[in-house]
């Protein structure tokens, strides 16, 4: 039986991985030119995907619990809605409208768009919401007891559980009545709402018919009495203002960790939310 010699496969290792090569200057020059020309490229075309095909966004508050929860970073289908000047970060004035809009939204999505305008509140403006889409333009949408109506069609709700649930940002817990919701007149899966018990007669979940205007959606949370959208504080959504469409959970990080944290990622990832898919 042959022997492996340790120092042997040592040499051999440093010959073919840590070998220092000896270059001219020259030589040098065009290697680092050629670095950094691939650095140049690399970075071009990272940002080029980012601004116009995926990206992906941290989840800060509990307004889509159990859907997505604080600190899952959903993936963004950017070019499913067609470009506008919000898929760019900062949301530079290049142009108005969308490019390429197919106008395909439809009801139940979940998407990712910019706060609209708040003349109360402009500390919002430029800010990363997320919600699901609930009515498109030109559809009537009501509210009677939390339940929700399309085009005279009420949403089917059958109860589920009731879970005690901690907000982290506020530091408060939370009794939730959880539903299995099947939205109106959409070819969305059932998914998951809560309602807070003590707080069913608030205005919010009494809302009065109203005609979504063109160009614009109506969207809600699906933590529905903790959640600020289209009922109370959002309004409607322009169109302009959609940035994509989430589709899976990339990545979770649990117990309240700050995006900067970096050390405690690791040790609060949730393996099981990890490559979810988002209904």
């Amino acid at each position: 039986m042959t022997k492996i010699n340790l120092s042997q496969v040592k040499a051999y290792l440093k010959e073919t991985f840590f070998k220092k090569e000896e270059l001219t200057e020259e030589e040098k020059k065009a290697k680092f030119k050629s670095d950094l020309k691939f650095c140049a490229w690399f970075s071009v075309v990272f940002f080029l995907f980012r601004f116009f095909v995926y990206d992906w966004y941290i989840v800060p508050s509990c307004s889509m619990v159990p859907t997505l929860l604080i600190g899952d970073m959903p993936f963004v289908e950017k070019f499913a809605y067609g470009i506008s000047k919000h898929s760019i970060w900062f949301s530079p004035n290049l142009f108005s409208g969308r490019l390429f809009f197919r106008n395909n939204v439809k009801r139940g999505e979940i998407v990712v768009f910019k706060h609209p305008h708040d003349p109360e509140h402009p500390e919002y403006d430029g800010t990363n919401v997320i919600k699901r889409v609930i009515a498109l333009p030109g559809d009537r949408v009501s509210v009677d007891n939390g339940v929700i109506s399309v085009n005279g069609v009420r949403a089917e709700l059958k109860y589920k559980e009731e879970v005690n649930y901690y907000d982290y940002p506020n530091g408060k817990t939370y009794i939730i009545q959880r539903y299995e919701e099947k939205l109106p007149l959409s070819d969305a899966p059932v998914h998951t709402v809560g309602y807070v018990e003590e707080r069913k007669f608030w205005e919010q979940n009494h809302f009065d018919e109203v005609t979504v205007p063109e160009g614009h959606y109506f969207v809600m949370g699906d933590n529905r009495d903790i959640s600020k959208d289209s009922r109370c504080g959002l309004g409607f959504i322009p169109a302009e203002n959609l940035m994509g469409r989430a589709i899976f959970t990339v990545y979770s990080i649990d117990k309240g960790v700050k995006l900067w944290e970096f050390w405690r990622w690791f040790q609060n990832i949730r393996y099981s939310r990890l490559l979810k898919r988002i209904d």
